[in-house]
């Protein structure tokens, strides 16, 4: 049985590089519009609701971000294992995998739900945040964490569907699903006025059409994902391999929203405007991320067709084009970053204090970026190869070293101590798995 898309042919066939660049720019658009979800939220609240409900959703993401981090890291994870069993072409393996991913990921994605709405609170106020914006961010949450099987469910059939070699799909929901989520948040609180908890609304409702689109999609043009009523149960063999690529995956995306929470609780004291412009400078970083972290997705999945095909020299290919794609990218997205901070930062605030606290940290953030890019390649690499543990013990170090030093700088410079902390969680990653990634790389060519 073949694949149903070209891309995978070409992915395991074409040149490396234009075949990596053409497989990610469908990602690269799609993280674009996944960001907007968030980015039209912050510009819909700070400009219809104020600064107060801006604050709210500002406190509130750290959490919302960790548990989709670990829903995301739990997809690719198990997207990694997908796309070696379709290089195998090993299809029944692949149903088996299948079935346990969407049983199993389903029943921890409630339990994950259940444990956030019962722990936000209680987080939010230990932080010392201010009752008022506690407040609106419960509002926020409460929808948000109720809905989180759908979050879940978009992640892993986006996954599934680049594993199976079709990126552009998920693009096109993204998409679809961006353009009626702007539409909905200026309808629900530009006019019907339902204020934050029409925000939260316009999110999940996108969600959960993202979600059936892509499972019936996936269901209708891939064959052996095509389950069978009495077929949805988990496989307890299965289980396990999933749980070998996913458990690490998961707390890799995790731990660096965990360490951007405790840092967010070390700038209380620096006052709201300080914590929101850097909550709102992080908002552009993620921007820019997307197209570093596409070039790395789309370089995990050819990485993880071609060893599932056991072609160690096209692994080392790919790995190598996207390492000079990265630095490319950083000289570009730097320099724009650096110059137009300002009002990258001024779309969500017109506070002068909220502007002048996250250009601070967006232009200095603009040369350390290069550690972040290459580390995305670096990390891209080992997940393609089935080396998720590694990653997520170069993560946790980075992000341990990133938490101490900011609690001992931030005091002493403020948004600056951040910039320090960050910089030096990036060089740290990069040295750990640099070298250690081009002797591996140069072992799976023969050499």
């Amino acid at each position: 049985m073949k694949l149903h898309s070209q891309n995978k042919e070409a992915l395991l066939t074409g040149r490396p590089l234009p075949t990596l660049l053409l497989f990610a720019l469908p990602i690269i658009l799609g993280n674009i519009f996944q960001q907007l979800y968030n980015i039209v939220d912050a510009m819909v609240v700070g400009k219809y609701l104020g600064d107060l409900p801006l604050a709210g959703i500002s406190i509130a993401s750290p959490i919302m971000d960790i548990l989709y981090a670990l829903l995301l890291g739990a997809s690719i994870g198990i997207g990694v294992l997908v796309g070696q069993l379709c290089g195998a072409e090993d299809w029944e393996r692949l149903k088996k995998v299948h079935a346990t991913a969407l049983a199993g990921g389903g029943l921890v994605t409630l339990a994950l739900s259940a444990a956030g709405l019962l722990a936000a609170r209680s987080i939010l106020v230990a932080q010392g945040n201010d009752p008022a914006v506690v407040a609106h961010a419960m509002s926020y949450l409460v929808i948000i964490l109720s809905c989180l099987l759908f979050n879940y469910l978009y992640n892993y059939f986006a996954a599934v569907l680049r594993a199976w070699g079709n990126s552009q799909t998920p693009f096109v929901v993204l998409l679809v699903s961006s353009v009626l989520h702007a539409l909905l948040d200026l309808l629900l609180c530009g006019v019907l006025d339902l204020g934050i908890r029409g925000v939260a609304c316009s999110t999940v409702f996108c969600q959960i059409v993202s979600t059936l689109w892509l499972g019936l999609y996936t269901a209708k043009h891939c064959e052996p994902l095509r389950l069978k009523r009495g077929e949805l149960r988990i496989d307890r063999r299965e289980a396990g391999a999933i749980l070998g690529f996913a458990w690490a995956a998961a707390l890799q995306q995790a731990v660096v929203m965990v360490g951007r929470f405790l840092i967010q609780g070390m700038l209380t004291p620096l006052g709201t405007h300080s914590v929101t412009g850097y909550n709102m400078s992080m908002r552009v970083e993620q921007f820019l991320f997307c197209f570093s972290q596409g070039i790395s997705a789309a370089m995990v999945v050819g990485i993880s067709l071609s060893k599932g095909r056991k072609d160690d020299a096209r692994v080392r290919a790919f790995y190598y084009s996207a390492l000079r794609s990265e630095f490319i990218l950083w000289v570009v997205l730097g320099a724009v970053l650096y110059l137009l901070a300002p009002r990258f930062i001024g779309l969500f605030s017109s506070h002068e204090e909220v502007i002048a606290a996250g250009t601070a940290y967006a232009r200095t953030m603009a040369l350390p970026y290069l550690f972040a890019f290459l580390g995305e390649a670096i990390q891209g690499f080992f997940r393609g190869i089935g080396r998720l543990r590694l990653t997520m013990i170069a993560s946790l170090s980075q992000i341990v070293l990133r938490v101490i030093l900011s609690s001992l700088l931030i005091p002493l410079w403020g948004i600056p101590g951040i910039c320090a902390a960050v910089t030096a969680g990036w060089v740290l990653l990069v040295l750990i798995e640099g070298s250690y990634s081009l002797k591996v790389a140069k072992r799976a060519a023969g050499n």
